[in-house]
């Protein structure tokens, strides 16, 4: 009875490293078939804004490898394609990847805006999003003007960024810098507003914004999310109805000081 339980415990082993084997080399010949890579055809993106390269997918998969690595049949594949979008400088957050069958992926991302350019003397200027995070410099390149020429420049910054593409500049000024310019995005170009600087000689520093015909405007110091910032902002949409231009205003009452609003 013995020697029958271990004679059936062999060819039960047998067949089943058979099978395992069998099912190995089944499966790479598989994997190893087109319709089984990854690709661009496979994976759907939330919709990109204009800035976002039309080769953005591409990027990602040719940065991570995935493109020659990455096969449908992985069952790591949602986290290495998390992985990769993260890596990429155009995303701010992966919110989720989702295997679609047959095959492929749906992934839905959080887009990083544009928010400022910051001026770095004798390079030009570096486009940032609101938290101040360095952003590609070819969103200044291969968009067209018009689109990033609407963003404050922000002027008398003393550092460089410390990283590449997608870090944070690694300055809180730049930093508070582009949480302003991104809370005045909505009233930017229809007041020409063109530029800003820090007041470093005062803790915590206030700020000066300039229009395009250069009245300058106090707006003192800034704090995200509080009321006196949209106090400020309709100060300067009233002066506007009122002069028709934030240019328009006479001499003796410029600066315009919203300091202590």
């Amino acid at each position: 009875m013995g020697r029958t339980l271990i004679g059936f415990a062999l060819i039960l082993a047998v067949f089943t490293g058979i099978g395992t084997l069998g099912w190995y080399f089944v499966k790479e010949r598989i994997r190893s078939k087109p319709e089984y890579h990854l690709s661009t055809r496979n994976i759907t993106v939330s919709p990109p804004p204009d800035w976002v390269p039309d080769q953005f997918v591409e990027e990602v998969l040719q940065s991570s490898g995935l493109n020659k690595a990455g096969s449908l049949l992985d069952k790591t594949l949602p986290q290495k394609l998390k992985e990769a979008f993260d890596a990429h400088p155009w995303v701010e957050k992966v919110e989720s990847v989702v295997p679609r069958h047959p095959a492929g992926a749906e992934v839905n991302l959080s887009y990083r805006v544009p928010a400022a350019l910051v001026e770095i003397p004798q390079r030009g200027v570096v486009p940032v999003d609101r938290n101040g995070v360095l952003l590609p410099q070819t969103y200044l390149t291969e968009t067209a003007s018009e689109q990033w020429s609407k963003h404050l420049v922000i002027q008398g910054i003393q550092s460089v960024p410390l990283g590449s593409a997608g870090t944070p500049w690694g300055d809180p000024v730049v930093q508070a810098a582009a949480q302003l310019a991104a809370a005045l995005a909505d009233i930017t170009e229809p007041l020409k507003l063109v530029k800003m600087s820090p007041n470093m000689e005062t803790l915590p520093y206030s700020w000066r914004l300039h229009t395009a015909g250069g009245v300058e405007i106090l707006w003192g110091t800034f704090v995200p999310a509080d009321p006196k910032n949209e106090v400020k902002q309709k100060r300067l949409w009233e002066l506007h109805e009122q002069f028709r231009s934030l240019d328009n205003i006479p001499a003796g009452l410029r600066p315009i000081d919203l300091s202590g609003e």
